[in-house]
């Protein structure tokens, strides 16, 4: 199989992943003012409630999938049995967490009974989803192409059928709805990489422990992702509370999938080079992505935290100010989060380590449950971002800690590469929070303050000579002399 461009593939997952959040960020100024603080929080209370089952259902079946397929690329046989397989398993799952789910539903437990049935479209759109097999081919063009045309509809939708603080219904629908449509339009494709197969060479509890094993992970880093707003929704008097720590989650997750959507493009590229025995070249691959991480994520981290009095009024309207202070802190999970993505997504999982991404993942939650245990009852949104934070710091050190000690990469090497950047992102945080200060608080202030901040951190960097960043504006220019001279 013709192996496709890492950057090519890295530009269309990153289209791909801000896709997936581009619909709430593009529609959350216009939601935030018809919803209010109050709706909002009533669908990401329900929404946590669905996400423990959809965990479940989807098990570990989304990074067993990509990983798998990868393995098998030019393999169209095995590969088909392995597809196969996991959608059997999958609907499985999906059947038994159903039927909890509608157990939920009929029990007094269930809060916003309305808003929480509709959520059910979530676990039939799951049974569906078959974008791993399109990543472990390495081929993100149709999912881009799927989720453009589904997010465009789900804009065009929101703005005009939601209308007025009672339509949390009509927005969960339209959410929910648009994610089984997206999921079911790539089915089209599987006839020409999917071949009929024997049914006798169709296990699909064969892979049952593995799947198990990386599910672990899984269960954890999605529990870390909505246990916050549940133990928020269990002891705010408001559901505004949870409002206000959506929001700000919304836009981090929005920062960190510029980050960590490499790590989607590399998992199939480092699994086949793993399972070629390629091994010089995977370990050159991993130290590009730790140099990646370090030369987009600092500069988003401290951009967020740099423009946050700016953003939040121009950006949600009056009645936010409470993020004004939880984007800084929940900022600071970002350079961790892209480490952690390295290490653990790129390199334990595709050369079968999972059991130590599994410890370090574990660990973390357990750090962010005792510590939501103490702080949300105290600080609510507050202590559930700085929870989170010190969660994922955590989980990063022991990764890290991990290859080091295994020799496994040169972490030494790896923060070495880190300097010139941090001072090219301190320098321009700087410059940013004193402009923060003279600019009016309007489109056009937000506007200047992130091409300052761009333009700042670039022109350090060239001053310093990062040597990654130089060869990078040098390949640029080189491509663009050769486009232009052809």
């Amino acid at each position: 199989m013709q192996k496709k461009s890492i950057a090519v593939n890295y530009i269309l997952n990153t289209t791909y992943q801000i896709l997936i959040l581009i619909v709430p960020l593009i529609t959350t100024p216009y939601i935030s003012r018809v919803l209010g603080a109050e709706g909002i929080g009533v669908y990401s209370y329900t929404y946590s409630v669905v996400s423990y089952f959809l965990i479940v259902a989807a098990m570990g079946t989304t990074t067993y999938g990509q990983r798998t397929i990868a393995y098998y690329q030019d393999d169209k046989y095995k590969r088909s049995c392995k597809f196969f397989e996991i959608l059997l398993f999958r609907a499985l799952t999906t059947g038994v967490c159903s039927i909890g789910y509608i157990w939920y539903l009929c029990s007094p437990y269930c809060q916003y009974n309305k808003v929480a049935t509709i959520q059910i479209i979530y676990l039939i759109a799951i049974a569906f989803d078959i974008s791993w097999l399109f990543q472990g081919l390495e081929d993100f063009k149709r999912i881009v192409l799927r989720n453009t045309i589904a997010k465009i509809f789900n804009v065009v939708l929101i703005l005009t059928v939601v209308k007025q603080a009672g339509d949390v219904d009509k927005y969960t629908f339209i959410l929910a709805g648009m994610t089984f449509v997206a999921n079911i339009s790539v089915w089209p494709y599987v006839p020409k990489i999917i071949q009929k197969v024997k049914l006798s060479d169709v296990k699909p509890l064969k892979n049952t422990r593995e799947i198990f094993l990386l599910f672990i992970p899984t269960i954890a880093i999605q529990v870390n992702a909505v246990l916050d707003k549940t133990m928020i929704g269990g002891f705010a008097i408001s559901a505004a509370e949870n409002g206000y720590y959506e929001q700000t989650e919304k836009i981090v997750r929005m920062a960190l999938a510029v980050v960590t959507s490499l790590g989607t493009v590399m998992i199939p590229r480092i699994a086949k080079l793993f399972h070629d025995k390629k091994t010089e070249q995977m370990r050159q691959y991993i130290q590009q992505s730790y140099q990646f991480v370090w030369i987009i994520g600092i500069p988003i981290m401290m951009g967020v935290m740099a423009i946050a009095d700016t953003f939040v009024p121009v950006f949600y309207g009056s009645g936010y100010d409470k993020i004004k202070i939880l984007l800084p802190i929940y900022s600071l999970s970002v350079i961790p989060v892209a480490l952690s993505n390295v290490t653990g997504c790129q390199f334990l999982i595709p050369t079968k380590k999972q059991n130590v991404y599994s410890a370090a993942v574990l660990s973390s939650t357990v750090v962010n449950v005792t510590l939501n245990s103490f702080l949300i009852p105290r600080f609510l949104s507050y202590g559930a971002a700085s929870a989170s934070v010190i969660a994922e710091c955590v989980g990063c050190i022991i990764m890290i800690v991990y290859v080091e000690v295994k020799h496994l990469v040169d972490i030494k090497r790896v923060f070495s590469i880190s300097l010139k950047k941090w001072v090219a992102g301190i320098v321009m945080f700087l410059c940013v929070k004193v402009s923060n200060e003279i600019w009016n608080t309007s489109v056009l202030g937000l506007t200047f303050l992130i091409l300052e901040g761009a333009i700042i951190y670039i022109i350090t960097l060239l001053v310093l000579r990062d040597e990654f960043f130089c060869n990078m504006i040098k390949k640029l220019f080189c491509k663009v002399k050769g486009i232009l001279t052809h």
